[in-house]
């Protein structure tokens, strides 16, 4: 007995309204996480600070990313805002207004993006460091362009800010941008 194409399509689909009810179901009784739960303290904004183009949520992303990306000597100056990259990077993209969106779509994508896209459940912010090195790695190594351009993109604002900043000096030996202020030219030339 041979089984009709079309008799297997509806099975099919049937198949996946049982799966998406399950998931509607578990979703609207909170048993799975939708990335409502708000920004960590440790991470969100300071109450004075007025953003311009990130969002509480985007900045807490982009501080827990950078901290990741920035390495174990640079993670404490962005953690214990030494070095605000969240403030910075909105200060940065407030001037560059044609990559504000596009970034802030990546930073949402990384926070609340989930299995099958990106390689976890919970939002990113909820992570900690191992998984959210694991998920930034997946975005790296992704044969996705898609994935990799998200990585790209928070990878190099997250350089511009962390090594833009006079305190991160410290940790490369770099005196400063030449030509300005008390940095001249023969500074670059000592050893």
């Amino acid at each position: 007995m041979t089984i009709d194409p079309h008799c297997r399509q509806v099975e099919v689909l049937l198949a996946r309204r049982t799966v998406l009810r399950a998931i509607g179901t578990g979703v609207a009784m909170g048993l799975l996480p939708t990335g409502c739960s708000g920004v960590p303290p440790t991470l969100a904004p300071p109450p004075a600070q007025a953003l311009v183009v990130l969002t509480p949520r985007t900045y807490a992303v982009f501080t827990a990313a950078a901290a990741r990306l920035v390495g174990p000597r640079g993670a404490p100056l962005v953690l214990d805002r030494t070095i605000d990259v969240g403030t910075l990077a909105d200060a940065w993209l407030a001037r560059t207004p044609a990559l504000a969106a596009p970034v802030g779509q990546a930073l949402l994508l990384l926070e609340l993006g989930v299995w099958p896209l990106l390689d976890k459940v919970f939002p990113f912010t909820a992570l900690d460091g191992r998984a959210q090195d694991a998920v930034l790695e997946g975005c790296m190594t992704s044969r996705l362009e898609l994935k990799r351009s998200v990585f790209r993109g928070i990878r190099a604002l997250a350089m511009l800010t962390f090594y833009g900043s006079p305190a991160s000096r410290t940790l490369t030996g770099f005196p400063g941008p030449f030509g300005s202020g008390d940095v001249t030219i023969s500074d670059a030339m000592r050893d």
